[in-house]
C-alpha cells in the first residue's frame, strides 16, 4: 500500500494486506482533522518504509503531549513515530489504495453530536492503553 501527501512530497508504503484502523472522536483529533472522527493505524516499523519528503515534515505538540505530524508545504497530516516504541502511527487518508478495515473507536463518550460515523465497532469510552492499540493494529 502506497501513500502521500496532498501535494505528494511526502511518500511512504506499508508492507501489509489489510491495514487496520481506529477512529478517534475525541476533541483534538475532530480539531486537527476538521472531521467528526480521525482513522488511523499502528504499524510495525519492518512493514512501513519511507519514498521520500522526509525533510519536509513538520510537528506540533501541545503541552499536554498531543502531537500532530504534517506535511510543511501542503498541511496533510502524514505518518510519524508512534509513541517512541518500535511502530508508527499512520493516517488513513493519505493511503492510495488498499484493503482499510475499522478495528476499533475511540474516546466514543466526546463523540460530537453531529456526526454520523458508525462508532459502534470495537467502541472504547476513552482511549485503550498504548499496549491494547498496538495490539489491535
Amino acid at each position: 500500500m502506497k501513500g502521500s501527501c496532498l501535494c505528494g512530497d511526502v511518500k511512504f508504503e506499508l508492507n501489509l494486506e489489510e491495514f487496520k484502523i481506529y477512529q478517534c472522536h475525541c476533541n483534538l483529533c475532530r480539531k486537527q482533522t476538521g472531521t467528526a472522527s480521525s482513522c488511523g493505524g499502528v504499524v510495525k516499523e519492518e512493514n512501513f518504509a519511507w519514498l521520500g519528503g522526509q525533510k519536509s515534515i513538520s510537528k506540533w505538540q501541545k503541552e499536554s503531549g498531543f502531537t500532530s505530524h504534517f506535511c510543511s508545504n501542503c498541511g496533510s497530516s502524514v505518518p510519524n513515530k508512534f509513541r517512541g516504541k518500535p511502530y508508527y502511527w499512520v493516517p488513513a487518508g493519505a493511503l492510495e489504495s488498499g484493503r482499510i478495515v475499522t478495528a476499533v473507536n475511540i474516546f466514543v463518550e466526546e463523540k460530537a453530536a453531529w456526526s454520523n460515523v458508525n462508532s459502534d465497532q470495537g467502541a472504547y469510552e476513552g482511549r485503550p492503553s498504548v499496549e491494547r492499540m498496538i495490539e489491535l493494529a
